[in-house]
């Protein structure tokens, strides 16, 4: 049976256009037509004010990625992580019951009795020797 190559690493988005996707661009289109509700709804300041959050909202969902990963996505999941239940496990350590104390050994003070002295080196009398010549 022959073997075919799979491809791999084939997250990529298609493109819309040289940069946009269809998920950008769609944040973006929505954006725009929320826009134009405000637009037809409100005086003409607060739609310049709540348009501006909106485009600047739709731009960050649309463009801003955190470790190669959508922000929305990580909003997502700070909420569910949030909001869900917790399940907090832990590993009890067993001890010995009951408690079994430890004997150590008394250190005993060291007597003062002679002290050791380096041993003299030879080398001097081996080196004068040499220099006489009387081996």
């Amino acid at each position: 049976m022959e073997q075919y190559p799979i491809p791999q690493f084939i997250e990529a988005e298609g493109k819309i256009a040289f940069f946009i996707s269809f998920r950008q661009f769609f944040y973006l289109v929505g954006a725009g037509i929320v826009c134009f509700f405000l637009y037809v709804a409100l005086p003409f300041p607060l739609f310049l004010i709540g348009s501006f959050f909106i485009m600047v909202g739709a731009g960050i969902l649309a463009f801003v990625q955190v470790n190669g990963v959508p922000i929305l996505n990580i909003i997502l999941n700070s909420i569910g992580f949030a909001t869900g239940t917790k399940d907090f496990t832990w590993k009890k350590r067993e001890s010995p019951y009951p408690f079994k104390t430890i004997k150590r050994a008394r250190i005993e003070k060291i007597e003062e009795g002679p002290v050791l002295k380096a041993q003299s080196s030879r080398l001097r009398k081996t080196h004068t020797d040499v220099e006489l010549r009387t081996k």
